[in-house]
């Protein structure tokens, strides 16, 4: 099973829009969590069709700030317990009748507030029975490592962060990838800052369950966080393919202008040209939409995966003005292509 958790930024925006597809489409997750969402219940809800997880919980946000959705495919038996502000509490049972337990954590992000988070760790552990991984933005570092830039972290302020964990028997699950997964995107090497925030943590008995599990720290897409993935399994020993060759309709196209003007351009070309009739109308559009997937939208994505791979680079270069100005650069390159 893959999960995913993603400290979105806003979902009100095409942009956000569009790299939460992405990562649906790319990373195909079981159960995938966001946080700040800022917007409200049934806004968040119609993203369930757009993702085709159709299973949906969510927090309301506060104003601008925070918000809360959990998503979950058809078949992955799961019952959400409790919710609040900073967390989405849920039981997960696999197919062996084994339940384990998931949370989606968003941690205050004011630091005279962050005991409030630890509190309600400590509180939601209490009633634990069940083995338990939890993973968001915590909005807190464990180590001094954790931090490039910037003002260093108060040690008292990782110490009361890594007492909570271990008070919930809970330990850091380690990543792939990138160590920060956040950054204040700083146009100027002086003031920028990048940390890990954001991570995965369990219990003994959940790392006994799944003992080949993977967390990977996943690439920025519009947030300045990353998402965090976590494989319960070692899915990564094969190649990640679709099976067989049947036409199906990605939800991502209709992001794309052009669309619309392709399937009007062969519907009539079909019916009023050629005079087909429907289910031959409908294979010929099927066809086009293929042609141009694979020869534009395709050369697209190319472009787009080699602007991400050298974006991904200058990330993790020592901070520099030269390191800051190239990355700027990038990022204005890699929007004009998505």
């Amino acid at each position: 099973m893959k999960l995913i958790a993603w400290n979105c930024r806003g979902l009100g925006n095409a942009l956000a829009v569009h790299g939460l597809l992405n990562i649906q489409k790319e990373e195909d997750p079981d159960i995938l969590f966001l946080s700040e969402t800022k917007m409200e219940e049934n806004k968040v809800k119609g993203f369930r069709w757009k993702l085709g997880m159709t299973n949906c919980f969510t927090k309301d946000c506060n104003g601008r700030s925070g918000g809360l959705a959990l998503f979950w495919k058809n078949g992955v038996d799961l019952f959400v317990r409790a919710v609040s502000r900073l967390y989405i509490d849920a039981d997960v049972m696999e197919n062996d009748g084994f339940i384990w337990r998931f949370m989606g954590f968003y941690g205050e992000p004011s630091s005279d507030k962050k005991d409030v988070s630890w509190h309600a760790l400590r509180v939601l552990n209490v009633a634990r029975w069940r083995p338990w991984i939890c993973m968001g933005d915590f909005n807190e570092i464990l180590l001094s490592c954790e931090k490039d830039g910037g003002v260093p972290r108060p040690q008292v302020c990782m110490d009361k962060f890594k007492e909570a964990l271990d008070d919930c028997g809970l330990h850091d699950l380690g990543f792939e990838g990138d160590v920060f997964t956040w950054q204040n995107n700083s146009h100027t090497s002086e003031h920028y800052i990048r940390e890990r925030l954001d991570r995965a943590v369990a219990d003994g008995e959940w790392r006994e369950r799944f003992p080949g599990y993977r967390v990977i720290n996943g690439d920025q897409r519009h947030s300045d966080h990353r998402h965090v993935i976590v494989n319960t399994e070692d899915l990564y020993g094969g190649e990640n393919t679709r099976p067989g060759a049947t036409f199906h309709f990605e939800a991502g196209w209709v992001e794309e202008e052009q669309c619309g003007v392709i399937i009007e351009n062969a519907w009539k070309l079909a019916t009023q040209v050629r005079g087909e009739k429907v289910e031959n109308a409908v294979k010929g559009v099927a066809s086009d939409l293929w042609d141009w997937s694979k020869n534009i939208l395709g050369d697209l994505e190319r472009r787009i995966k080699f602007a991400r791979k050298k974006l991904e680079l200058r990330r993790r270069m020592p901070i520099s003005a030269h390191i800051v100005g190239r990355e700027q650069i990038l990022k204005y390159k890699l929007e004009r292509l998505e």
